[in-house]
């Protein structure tokens, strides 16, 4: 071939080139939505179903439920499954490193009829998942910190066309606790001073319901540092354990001045005091535990308003999270037994309204 022809075909085919490289368009970055995690079982693609049609219900955005990873040992009355997910490492959980990590634990859903709370631990959810995705985070605040999240302890009565405070049973699950009082006064306070209330029914015997012994087991395997319970429609802060340090390595002084820092961070939010009732989570594992318990009461069960309350309390629930309450002594185990002594408390500090 004449060197003429060779260099034609050469600019023939360069021009090709240059042609078809402006005519391929640039990538799109793309948005990659969650999917769904291999690991969940029948029960629980059921339940995600069901959530994500409440989720519909009430006007909110897709819950992702199936995204997360879930853990699921127990079930309610009518077979749900009780469940919660983990945010930081628990790879150590059975070994003796485990103890030194910061360790929240946060429940909602707690009484079916008070909805706001559901999507507000689903909101926590979503910023827990961005912020542990972060290695810069978990090396920095978020550093031997472990957070898990039960978006929705009493599902059978959310999940009702008419959602109720009660289970299926018809018990307050923030009755039924094994507290040291129960057996005395628990069904004494409710025929008498609440003249039999349905709404706070604390059954015939304490620890009978599933949700109870969830919350309960929940807490005993993982010996938390702090608990956080989600509910509506009070507008407060309240705060159940030491006053004082206590031989479980929890300083009430520093619990205390989160409490305060939180009411700060939310716009000056309401703090009460509130009597211990018999069952409650405050009572069992604030006042007999000496764990510090703060319950968020939300200030409407009104849907439309979640946003607003994510954005007035995503950075006191931040400060919870990172804030350390230890004293400078080891973490000590949460009794096993029920009615097994507990480390004294000094003072006398409030319970839970709900």
């Amino acid at each position: 071939m004449k060197a003429r022809h060779v260099l034609i075909l050469f600019s023939v085919l360069f021009t090709c080139t240059v042609h078809l490289h402006a005519q391929t368009p640039a990538p799109v970055a793309v948005e990659v939505a969650p999917v769904a995690n291999p690991e969940q079982t029948p029960a629980i693609k059921n339940y995600c179903e069901k959530l994500e049609k409440s989720f519909k219900r009430f006007g909110w955005e897709k819950s992702q439920c199936e995204t997360f990873k879930w853990n699921h040992y127990r079930n309610s009355v009518l077979g749900d499954p009780l469940m919660w997910t983990v945010f930081g490492d628990v790879s150590d959980e059975e070994l003796p490193s485990f103890k030194d990590k910061d360790v929240t634990i946060v429940m909602c859903g707690v009484h079916g009829d008070e909805i706001t709370p559901v999507k507000f631990c689903f909101d926590l959810m979503y910023y827990l998942r961005d912020a542990y995705a972060d290695p810069e985070k978990v090396k920095g605040e978020f550093h031997n910190k472990v957070v898990l999240v039960s978006p929705l302890v009493n599902p059978d009565s959310y999940f009702k066309a008419r959602p109720t405070r009660v289970n299926a049973r018809g018990i307050d699950p923030n009755r039924n606790f094994p507290t040291k009082d129960w057996q005395l006064e628990a069904r004494q306070i409710w025929l008498k001073k609440f003249r039999r209330d349905k709404r706070r029914n604390p059954g015939m015997k304490a620890n009978s319901e599933p949700e109870v012994v969830f919350q309960v087991n929940l807490i005993k395997r993982y010996n938390p540092d702090k608990i956080v319970s989600v509910h509506s429609p009070l507008t407060l802060l309240d705060y159940d354990g030491p006053s004082v340090a206590t031989t479980n390595g929890m300083d009430g002084v520093k619990a205390h001045e989160l409490l305060i820092q939180m009411s700060k961070d939310a716009s000056g939010y309401n703090i009460k005091d509130y009597p211990f009732f018999p069952g409650s989570l405050g009572n069992w594992a604030g006042k007999e535990r000496n764990i510090p318990t703060y319950t968020l009461e939300l200030p409407s069960s009104d849907p439309r308003k979640n946003p607003e309350y994510w954005t007035l309390f995503k950075s006191a629930l931040h400060k919870l999270i990172v804030h350390n309450l230890r004293q400078n002594i080891a973490k000590a185990p949460v009794p096993d037994e029920v009615g097994k002594p507990n480390a004294p408390t000094s003072g006398n500090s409030p319970a839970s309204p709900n």
